[in-house]
């Protein structure tokens, strides 16, 4: 009986904390707005006013959120990084500008570029900077994603020719190098513990799987990814990939400049393609009717969250919640007509707002 009472206070810290922290779904517009939503019901809990033309959102787990705005002193421009520390509502810019914010898994790191000068590193507790991987080792325009463990960088860059990059963030040094076809565009990302590539020219795709020492890609499989718009074929389809729970989707990106409804007179279908990661065969193709302008994986990889724009204008947008086997929509939101960002976040419970509160400016 001791030992049984000894082992529930061992595991009771890790039970408290587990309590003390609540997961979030943040959504942020470009009016300067970070909505606080319960990821259940989609229901605002609160929200936090920041700077106009808000273009980005993430975070780490201890109450900072990472945005992108618009550059002073008009705020028309794009974009600057800035944190919010939810404790002290405090608002401090880093860097501008900048391209797309990525965190370290361990919430210790936020990543950023300002083009193809290298990729710059601060510290998310201190808002320091830290170590540059220099121009000279990282020389591309990446979309950033880390290992799971954190360990590992791996960028993909389109400019100037299509290559995925692996870097020891740790060492800030180049571990591997891969170039692709150059008349591919090429995006990445993670299926539980294996990073999968894909390649894709119009209609046709290929996928390629990264071996477990990352000493090579394994591949290419082929990927149909029909259009059934065969008049529109004349712009190019901007296709995005999402690994959540164990399986491959693929889906194009509608809302952005690259938005194929504003040249084409039929309608084009949206939703997003199941596809299997070992063979390229498409599973299903969930919910056309959604028109995604970003999907994220829910925390549990049993569902999926989106910004759905029905225009090119963004004047009718709401955000849902869909089952990831079958597209099911198990909840939606209206969203006011703005462009719209999501993420989750795992923060503190007593930094979740309970209504409004406003994030002030502090140093330069």
């Amino acid at each position: 009986m001791m030992r049984f009472c000894l082992a529930i206070l061992c595991i009771l810290p890790s039970f408290v904390v587990q309590a003390q922290e609540r997961t979030v779904l943040l959504a942020a517009h470009r009016a300067g707005c970070v909505e606080v939503l319960d990821p259940v019901t989609l229901q605002s809990l609160g929200s936090i006013k920041v700077l106009p033309q808000t273009d980005g959102v993430t975070t780490d787990r201890t109450g900072v959120l990472f945005l992108r705005e618009g550059l002073a002193p008009d705020f028309q421009g794009c974009c600057a990084l800035y944190a919010v520390d939810l404790r002290t509502r405090k608002m401090t810019k880093l860097l501008e500008p900048v391209s797309a914010v990525t965190v370290s898994p361990d919430g210790q790191h936020v990543l950023t570029q300002r083009g193809n000068v290298g990729i710059e590193a601060f510290s998310v507790h201190t808002l320091e900077r830290e170590p540059a991987i220099p121009r000279s080792i990282a020389p591309g325009v990446y979309a950033l994603r880390f290992s799971p463990n954190g360990r590992l960088l791996f960028g993909v860059s389109n400019f100037p020719t299509p290559t995925l990059d692996i870097f020891d963030f740790d060492r800030r040094n180049l571990v591997h190098r891969f170039t692709l076809p150059p008349d591919l565009r090429v995006v990445g990302g993670w299926v539980r513990d294996d990073y999968y590539l894909y390649g894709y020219r119009k209609e046709t795709g290929q996928l390629w799987r990264m071996k477990a020492d990352n000493s090579a890609l394994e591949g290419p499989v082929k990927v149909d990814f029909p259009d059934p718009t065969p008049l529109c074929k004349l712009q190019q389809r901007e296709i995005e990939m999402l690994g959540a729970s164990d399986r491959l989707f693929l889906y194009e990106l509608f809302g952005g400049k690259g938005d194929r409804r504003d040249s084409c007179a039929r309608e084009i279908p949206g939703g997003l393609l199941s596809v299997d990661p070992q063979t390229g065969v498409m599973r299903a193709r969930l919910a056309p009717d959604v028109h995604f302008a970003s999907l994220i994986p829910g925390a549990d990889g049993k569902e999926l969250y989106g910004i759905d724009v029905r225009d090119t204008n963004w004047t009718s947008v709401r955000l849902v919640r869909l089952n990831v086997i079958t597209g099911q929509i198990l909840a939606t939101r209206n969203l006011t007509p703005d462009v719209w960002f999501i993420d989750f976040a795992t923060v503190p419970n007593e930094l979740v707002p309970s209504g409004p509160i406003e994030a002030t400016i502090s140093g330069p």
